[in-house]
């Protein structure tokens, strides 16, 4: 895994914000697109049934809400680690 330098700053435990201002995987140093802010809906993403989520995740969600819920999770271009991973109503925009 890459360092934290006094020229990088973490955005999540897998994301580095440059002095730049560009955005890095923490794990291959791979360019990612977009800000902070915004780079999730830049970058390969998967999304499928919330038992996808592993085996804390194991509630039906019918029964709690109306809405489908969907498990969403995001990854590196150049190396395709997790970058996040959410268990969202698939109504909410990425």
């Amino acid at each position: 895994m890459a360092e934290t330098t006094p020229q990088t700053a973490r955005v999540g435990f897998n994301v580095r914000a440059r002095a730049g201002g560009s955005l890095a995987c923490a794990h291959c140093e791979h360019d990612l697109p977009g800000t902070p802010t915004t780079y999730l809906s830049q970058v390969p993403r998967h999304v499928g049934p919330t038992r996808e989520g592993g085996p804390m995740v194991f509630a039906d969600p019918a029964v709690y809400v109306d809405a489908e819920i969907v498990f969403r999770q995001y990854y590196c271009p150049g190396c395709y680690t997790a970058l996040h991973t959410e268990v969202v109503p698939a109504s909410e925009p990425v």
